[in-house]
């Protein structure tokens, strides 16, 4: 093996490096140490640019969620909104079918709540997008399940109204009738004294057809006295009707009738000083008056029905 020298300065000569493979691998060791460093230097120059590009591709990345956040923030705005609306129009659905409104200070208790001050390890701005959106969706998630719930009252009612809607005796039992006696104190036109008129009279030529004014069952057909040939119906619901000074009953008792079923034929019995029809409501045992449920003639608006009666 080749041997390493080296100048010493003091003898002005040359001088071998030890012996053999000591004095080999201490150069090694030597020329290895350089190398580490040198190579060492440049990875810490490296890794500090690395660190530097990731440093910008999470602001960037940062900005873009921010942006994402706050559209976030505005569709839940605009959400908000549409739930008012809805609101309002739920409150139309439930006066229809006779549910009392909610009111808008019940509204605004389900999409107000107590903020919670949460920090999200994140900036500031960030942090208070994070939150806007988190009571935002806390709001709706409440609003949400307020608004099922009044629908599921709303459609529990109107399956419920049904057969009530039905009953109701809410048409004009003669159809285009007009009223010659109305409802309340009178002046009796044959015993000639002040009689309360229990129901109106409506014009009617001898056989004009009588309507049922809503669905029941017949109770009574027969005479009654001054009223001459009656037919009664029991609607249900604590309604009950009669029609009086009938030319011809069409029904039986126990009988079945729909809303505008043909149930007799109008004429002049009974005291009676010309053809007509005497009409009665009777509701829990008490007379009312019939032109308090006349909706649109003969026909019957469901929707609409609490509303108008309301406004009578």
């Amino acid at each position: 093996m080749r041997k390493l020298y080296y100048y010493s300065k003091s003898d002005l000569s040359f001088k071998a490096i030890g012996g053999g493979r000591l004095s080999l691998t201490i150069v090694s060791l030597v020329l290895i140490s350089s190398f580490v460093t040198m190579l060492s230097g440049y990875l810490g120059v490296d890794l500090f640019g690395l660190k530097s590009l990731r440093a910008d591709s999470m602001a960037r990345e940062n900005s873009v969620l921010k942006a994402q956040l706050a559209s976030l923030n505005r569709r839940l705005d605009s959400f908000q909104l549409t739930m008012k609306s809805l609101g309002s129009s739920d409150n139309q659905l439930r006066t229809s079918v006779n549910l009392p409104a909610i009111p808008a200070e019940t509204r605004m208790v389900a999409v107000g709540g107590v903020a919670e001050n949460t920090d999200y390890g994140v900036s500031a701005d960030a942090n208070n997008l994070i939150a806007n959106a988190t009571r935002t969706l806390d709001a709706l998630g409440r609003v949400a399940s307020l608004q099922e719930d009044s629908y599921a009252d709303i459609l529990q009612k109107y399956k419920s109204n049904q057969q009530l809607f039905a009953h109701i005796p809410a048409i004009d039992p003669i159809r285009g009738g007009i009223i010659s006696d109305g409802f309340g104190m009178r002046f009796h036109p044959i015993l000639h004294m002040r009689l309360m008129h229990e129901g109106i009279d409506l014009v009617a030529d001898v056989g004009t057809h009588v309507h049922a004014t809503g669905d029941g069952v017949v109770s009574y057909v027969g005479q009654r006295g001054g009223y001459g040939n009656v037919v009664e119906i029991d609607h249900g619901f604590g309604f009950s009707t009669v029609y009086g000074h009938l030319e011809k009953a069409l029904v039986r008792e126990g009988q079945k009738v729909k809303r505008g079923q043909v149930i007799a034929l109008s004429g002049d019995t009974g005291l009676s000083t010309g053809p007509h029809l005497h009409y009665e409501v009777i509701k829990n045992g008490v007379h009312v008056n019939p032109t308090a449920y006349f909706f649109n003639g003969r026909e019957y608006n469901e929707a609409g029905f609490y509303s108008e009666l309301a406004s009578k």
